[in-house]
């Protein structure tokens, strides 16, 4: 069984903690990241990461991925998210749409932890689509 850990001390910024992981540090709180936003973040982080790996062992030339998240809270406390929408745009050049298509299936019913760990609680959809170039590279 793998073990992850982190610790948080309360910083000097007010209602505000400094994190520490095995990668670094971040803020968290009223004067950092928000909680609730890390969670939208580590939704799409997982997800893009699968979508990368599964795509590049697909042998498609994945340009760039974009995931845009939106997240509704409820207004009653706990204000845990009721709605979650990712909208998935991978851009390249002869991108096969079928294979986006089983990546994100298999990211969603197999390999995003994240996910998993939200399907039975949070109503998720996810919406994905092939573009060409990305911008920077049609100049």
């Amino acid at each position: 069984m793998e073990e992850k850990r982190v610790s948080l001390k309360l910083s000097e910024k007010e209602h505000t903690y400094t994190a520490s992981t095995s990668y670094g540090e971040l803020l968290v709180g009223e004067k950092g990241y928000r909680p609730m936003e890390l969670v939208l973040v580590a939704l799409a982080g997982c997800m893009g990461v699968d979508l990368s790996h599964i795509l590049s062992k697909k042998r498609q030339k994945v340009q760039d991925i974009n995931i845009k998240v939106v997240g509704r809270r409820r207004d009653e406390h706990p204000r845990v998210y009721e709605d979650i929408e990712l909208e998935v745009e991978v851009y390249g050049e002869d991108i096969n749409p079928k294979a986006v298509e089983d990546a994100v299936k298999l990211s969603v019913e197999k390999y995003c932890s994240v996910y998993a760990m939200l399907r039975n609680s949070v109503n998720i959809r996810v919406r994905w689509k092939v573009l060409g170039k990305t911008d920077s590279e049609q100049k």
